[in-house]
């Protein structure tokens, strides 16, 4: 049994590693989000500035090519990490299932030897029982 909650503990602590690496790449997406509606604000202010002003006017088509250019990296990061984050999650889903194979047959052969210290514990009872029986059936010495 040892070794087999060693394993579980192994498989436990791959486990919580795996789920980290999901963690950490939603967070990188959240921060990506964020950084693309920054961007879109941004965009959205300076378009208002640029209708103020004739050299805001001007400025403001490189501007938004720059911006676009931006948005569409950060597009493609986010579609990346999303492939990352379902390839973690499935790591994860993996590694839940090879835990839960550990964790079934420690259970069984944990039923395995209470089923059969009850059967020894019986057996015991039976024998006891069944001494009684006989000494009680058994015709007394002497008469």
């Amino acid at each position: 049994m040892r070794g087999l909650d060693g394993l579980i503990r192994l498989w436990k602590w791959r486990l919580d590693e795996k789920r980290r690496v999901v963690v950490d790449l939603e967070v990188l997406r959240a921060e990506l989000e964020r950084q693309m509606t920054a961007l879109d604000d941004e965009l959205e202010h300076e378009r208002r500035v640029a209708a103020q002003s004739l050299e805001g006017g001007m400025a403001f088509t490189p501007y938004r090519r720059v911006n676009r250019e931006k948005m569409d990296r950060l597009l493609a990061s986010r579609e990346e990490v999303q492939d990352k984050i379902a390839a973690a999650q499935e790591e994860v889903n993996d590694a839940f299932r090879e835990l839960k194979k550990y964790e079934l047959v420690r259970e069984n052969r944990l039923a395995q030897k209470a089923r059969e210290q009850a059967a020894a514990e019986q057996a015991e009872l039976d024998e006891a029982g069944l001494q009684g029986f006989l000494r009680q059936n058994q015709p007394e010495p002497g008469l």
